[in-house]
């Protein structure tokens, strides 16, 4: 049989290896909950999927990984944990009545390919660094909010006029798109899988934003919540972006300071 095959490659025993199969198949059974929660005074029930998980091992150390399918207008979220995994596939953290968190806005530009106009995978890679430290924390990313939640394709045109006007990102959406909103990201899916994965409202979040909007939401669900400013030094390309968000999106705690990073 491949499997005693296999076991004998990486001196297991064949029942540690169909234990460990097992477990991984059972990983892949979604598990599906409706979860009620409030955004802007408004209350919704919303169908969260729990789709599987797996260990990631990143230059941060080990995280796990959680897929969620949520019927909102996001649809995807990835969780990254760390933290041990319970038999059942739900984070067991070793202190349940704190949670250092952050929720993280899709930036496929910067995040993936390196846009230098964007701080965005920065602030990811310093918030893991920084649950790496701690020991334990979360992380929920939210893929297709991309510019904001306007989406790829409108966040592309802006910096198309970003690079060829010289505007910062929040006078390029404004041309483009004279009447419309500059952030139509919202939260409610957050608090709903903050619920799914059994974090009580009496846990403390250390949140690390400088978004009041997504401390908002939280509060508005029961939880306790403090910001922790998560601030990356301005380069000569963020800097005006920075500022922008500042003064016309209401961010707080960037740093004004400009340095070439290059």
């Amino acid at each position: 049989m491949i499997a005693d095959e296999i076991a004998r490659k990486y001196n297991k025993t064949f029942e540690e290896l169909s234990a460990e199969v097992e477990r991984a198949r059972r990983s892949l059974v979604p598990k599906i909950e409706q979860i009620e929660v409030v955004e802007a005074t408004k209350r919704t029930t919303l169908t969260i999927t729990r789709e599987g998980l797996g260990p990631l091992e990143t230059s941060h150390g080990i995280f796990n990984h959680f897929s969620f399918r949520i019927d909102d207008a996001w649809e995807k979220y990835s969780v990254l944990t760390k933290s041990a995994v319970s038999e059942d596939f739900f984070p067991v953290f070793k202190d349940p009545d704190t949670l250092v968190l952050r929720t993280d806005s899709g930036c496929e530009t910067g995040q993936l390919f390196g846009d230098l106009t964007c701080e965005c995978r920065d602030q990811l890679h310093k918030c893991m660094a920084k649950i790496a430290e701690q020991g334990e924390g979360m992380i929920i990313c939210i893929p297709r909010q991309d510019g904001r939640g306007l989406g790829l394709p409108f966040k592309l045109a802006t910096l198309r006029l970003q690079l060829h006007l010289g505007v910062n990102t929040v006078e390029a959406s404004y041309l483009l798109d004279p009447a419309g909103s500059r952030d139509t990201r919202t939260y409610a899916g957050v608090v709903g899988i903050l619920k799914f994965l059994r974090i009580p409202t009496v846990a403390r979040i250390h949140l690390n934003t400088n978004n009041p909007k997504k401390i908002t939401v939280l509060r508005e669900n029961g939880y306790t919540v403090s910001q922790e400013p998560l601030v990356i030094p301005a380069t000569e390309r963020t800097a005006r972006h920075l500022e922008a968000k500042r003064t016309e999106l209401g961010h707080t705690n960037l740093v004004s300071d400009v340095k070439d990073n290059q």
